[in-house]
């Protein structure tokens, strides 16, 4: 079969005394209490600072590896009216990262220039190319955003041709740093910055707080007053959500609050532009960036040019705002097409080689693949079947490979494990890039393996439900399940409760939607009965039928249709009960 129909279940543990004290002191209910209980807060203080996250919390931005240096010499260029060059990634972080730079250099009036590269032509990085093109228009100071922290050869370059560079980054870094003024990165060793997981325009945001800061202090702004960097947090919230950083700590105040701006009244035409046309209701949520605007404003640097995100972003004009938007939109339709006959490509090559018997890995390669949708495939044969995916375009004699990771594998490290393979790599633990010479890609397929099968056990290619709590349908409500909603913003380290609930009998089964691939169920428990959705499921659970018995993995969610709202779960897992009886 080609995907697994086992799943592992790990139910959270729980000290009921911390449970009961957060429920108390912090005033929420049992429900929420043993969420926050089981994910590690030791008590009510730290679950009180979760629920009310405050910019005032955060952390000084002087505190990020050498930002004091990066600031001074902005200080300086600012004060000598330098022009500053920003060379940002082509992915929404990195574009939201330039837009965060380029709209606080204009509301400090700082002249600024950005430079997006183009995908398939400069690829992933600071590139050499970009480097001459900026000191042959004069520059003498570049910016990068999102990148960089690896671009050794491209620091000594810029030395060389009179530019000073400042990196501002989050990748992992190597054992070698760039020759540069600053390299900002929470990840550097040794940072005092108490929060690695920052995105690159968390970043970038950070160093325009502390600039101002020091612009400030320098009497920079006058009466003219300074920028309010709260506007800004709407892209901070944009690009973290879509890089798929971790919404915990600094990453959940930020786009927490990024969320208040997308919901405020003041909401950028390049978004509610963006919003029309992905068809948005009703307040912003995580789930609409990640789900909705973000594939958009990615499609721009994945099938054209990135600039065309950087200009939606900071467009004041509402038609050029509604024009951008349609064409990303349409761009994102081809992203699509192209989407799909890859990934059915590559679904027939896994079956066909017969992969799934034999390997722990996945690492395809073709003749013609579009480098803009290869990370979307990788992301989708590793959700898949549960397998570390490479997905590896060959184009014009060059390859390049995207690869997205199982919980439980570094891939970064993994990658590490093979460099001597590489042209050079980046990423994070569960996604990377990496350049390769098409003849190493057979070598590169066997040595991937190795460290595969070095790094994780058989059991981590078995899909894994976490489970928060145990509990009865009794104890759901309207009122219980709508304030699960101040656990969110939901996503990478927060991600949506999912609650075990055995013993439950099934008293309907009926196929939903127009393919047959989804099912909804009529449950009962104790004295309560809920109905549940089981969405592209239908395969995996048709031996499920009335009058069994089943424990059930699940979330609860409020449904809301033609003005009513009803109580609802959502299936992510069943299986026979391990109970006799229901509680």
């Amino acid at each position: 079969m080609e995907a697994r129909e086992t799943q592992r279940w790990r139910l959270r543990t729980i000290d009921a005394g911390i449970r009961d004290s957060i429920a108390r002191e912090a005033g929420v209910s049992r429900l929420v209490a043993s969420v926050l209980a089981a994910r590690g807060f030791p008590g009510p203080e730290a679950a009180d600072a979760f629920l009310n996250p405050s910019l005032a919390d955060l952390p000084d931005p002087l505190l990020l590896p050498n930002m004091e240096a990066a600031v001074k010499r902005l200080a300086r260029a600012s004060a000598a009216g330098e022009t500053v060059w920003v060379y940002a990634d082509y992915d929404v972080d990195g574009v939201t990262s330039a837009a965060v730079l380029d709209r606080f250099f204009s509301q400090s009036s700082i002249s600024s220039r950005v430079h997006l590269p183009r995908r398939d032509v400069e690829g992933y990085g600071l590139h050499p190319d970009a480097i001459r093109a900026i000191a042959s228009e004069g520059g003498t100071l570049l910016v990068t955003a999102d990148c960089g922290v690896d671009a050794v050869a491209e620091a000594q370059l810029a030395r060389e041709l009179g530019i000073d560079l400042v990196i501002t980054d989050h990748h992992l870094p190597g054992d070698d740093l760039p020759d540069a003024v600053a390299v900002v990165n929470p990840k550097l060793p040794g940072s005092r910055y108490p929060d690695d997981g920052l995105a690159g325009v968390g970043v970038a945001w950070n160093l325009a707080a502390g600039l101002r800061r020091a612009l400030r202090d320098g009497g920079h702004y006058g009466s003219a007053g300074e920028p309010d960097l709260r506007e800004l947090l709407d892209l901070v919230a944009l690009g973290t959500v879509a890089d798929v950083a971790p919404l915990l700590g600094v990453n959940r105040t930020l786009v927490t609050s990024g969320l208040g701006v997308l919901n405020g009244r003041r909401t950028r035409p390049g978004i509610a532009a963006l919003r029309e046309v992905a068809g948005v209701k009703g307040e912003f949520r995580a789930g609409h960036i990640g789900f909705q605007l973000a594939p958009r404003l990615n499609a721009a640097g994945r099938m054209d040019d990135p600039r065309s995100a950087l200009d939606l972003l900071c467009t004041e004009d509402r038609e050029q705002a509604r024009s951008l938007a349609e064409k990303l939109d349409g761009l994102n339709r081809q992203r699509r097409q192209e989407e799909l006959a890859t990934l059915e490509e590559a679904l027939k090559r896994v079956k066909d080689e017969g992969w799934l018997r034999s390997r722990w890995s996945l690492v395809l390669e073709s003749d013609g693949w579009h480098r803009g949708v290869i990370g979307i495939v990788a992301s989708r044969l590793a959700e898949r079947y549960c397998r570390p995916a490479v997905v590896i375009a060959v184009n014009e004699g060059e390859a390049r490979g995207s690869a997205r990771s199982i919980p439980g594998l570094h891939l970064h490290e993994t990658l590490a494990g093979c460099e001597d393979l590489l042209i050079g790599f980046g990423g994070h633990a569960a996604a990377a890039g990496f350049e390769i010479a098409p003849d190493k890609i057979d070598l590169f397929r066997e040595r991937f393996e190795e460290q595969v099968r070095s790094r994780i056990s058989e059991d981590d290619l078995i899909p894994l439900i976490t489970l928060d709590a145990e509990i009865s349908f009794a104890d759901l409500s309207m009122e219980t399940v709508e304030e699960l909603e101040r656990l969110a913003p939901f996503g990478v380290g927060n991600p949506m409760p999912v609650f075990l609930t055995t013993g439950v009998r099934v008293l309907e089964v009926k196929p939903l939607g127009r393919t047959g691939d989804h099912l909804k169920f009529l449950l009962a428990h104790g004295d309560s009965t809920l109905y549940a959705k089981a969405w592209r499921k239908a395969g995996k659970l048709a031996h499920v039928d009335a009058g069994q018995r089943v424990d059930l993995a699940h979330r609860p969610e409020i449904n809301s249709w033609n003005g009513r709202q009803s109580l609802e779960l959502v299936v992510e897992g069943m299986r026979p009960s391990l109970t006799s009886s229901s509680a």
